[in-house]
């Protein structure tokens, strides 16, 4: 019989390592070695004299018993937490911790101007943002949540949008285009020097311009493959070669006169950032109120 507040604890660290799909995914979210949730599930399978998961060396799965176990458990330890939830009301503000990923471009247009209002509105968050191009294992390593452009969010998560479509533009230097020349055509492009980026899923990023029917998409040439946007903004800049990025990434270096559009009637828009988290879970407070601080018009300050 399950009756003592140990055996409740490794209940709820059953559900866990269920909604990860893996101790490892789940020790890394809670904090705890794999070794020890290992130990948990052994002594909870012993006293209720029913195996929960199917472990080999690579995966494990749930056994029957585990998948009727889960399904009764899930929704009450869910309720729990939503109970949990409802005392913000009687809060001065959301409390706890938020661990984000998010790419480069994110942190800069999305994130770095509201940091300082929401920090200033919700003093009792604690936020952590790695910013990081590269795809991660957003459960495995414990972020609460990760920020993509949309059509890039990984399977099985659900995905918020944050922003609006985003404008795609290239872009080089005066002083680069007075030397080569100025494209008039897409396929133009293909005699020029392009600085080119890898994505976070270890691509050579091709170049879309135009929307619609007119869209084209160029493998463009380069002998300069970065995998850094402002890294990649500076080289342009600085007469390198041609780029293809956000054009609100550029906005400052074109008012200025350091950079100019190339092709301006082939820009192109593409789906906007996207937050995205576990979908099983119960999207604690203060992240829900951080995503919603994200999706608000900019600060006056």
């Amino acid at each position: 019989m399950v009756s003592t507040r140990a055996d409740l604890a490794d209940l709820e660290t059953f559900v866990a390592i269920a909604r990860a799909g893996g101790f490892r995914k789940a020790a890394a979210l809670r904090g705890v070695s794999g070794s020890a949730l290992s130990h948990s599930i052994r002594g909870l399978e012993a006293r209720l004299g029913v195996r929960l998961f199917h472990r080999t060396s690579r995966s494990i799965s749930l056994t029957a018993a585990g998948e009727v176990l889960l399904a009764e458990l899930e929704p009450r330890f869910l309720g729990i937490q939503a109970a949990m939830d409802l005392l913000d009301s009687f809060r001065s503000g959301p409390t706890g911790r938020v661990r984000v990923t998010t790419l480069r471009d994110a942190a800069e247009l999305l994130i770095a101007p509201r940091l300082h209002s929401f920090r200033r509105n919700y003093p009792d968050v604690e936020i952590e943002v790695s910013v990081e191009d590269r795809f991660i294992d957003m459960v495995a390593e414990g972020f609460d949540a990760g920020i993509r452009y949309g059509g890039t969010v990984p399977e099985g998560m659900i995905a918020s949008r944050l922003t609006s479509e985003l404008e795609w533009v290239v872009v080089g230097s005066p002083t680069y285009l007075n030397e080569r020349g100025r494209p008039e055509r897409p396929e133009d492009l293909l005699t020029h020097e392009c600085i080119r980026i890898r994505t976070g899923t270890d691509h050579v990023c091709k170049w879309e311009l135009g929307d619609g029917d007119r869209m084209v998409a160029l493998d463009v040439p380069g002998l300069l493959t970065l995998g850094d946007s402002e890294l990649s903004i500076r080289m342009a800049q600085e007469g390198g070669g041609l780029f293809y990025c956000l054009r609100a990434r550029v906005e400052d270096k074109l008012a200025a006169g350091l950079l100019e559009v190339v092709l301006p009637d082939w820009a192109s828009t593409g789906p906007g950032f996207h937050a995205y988290y576990v979908s099983h879970r119960q999207v604690p407070s203060a992240l829900r109120t951080f995503l919603d601080h994200l999706k608000a018009p900019l600060p006056d300050d």
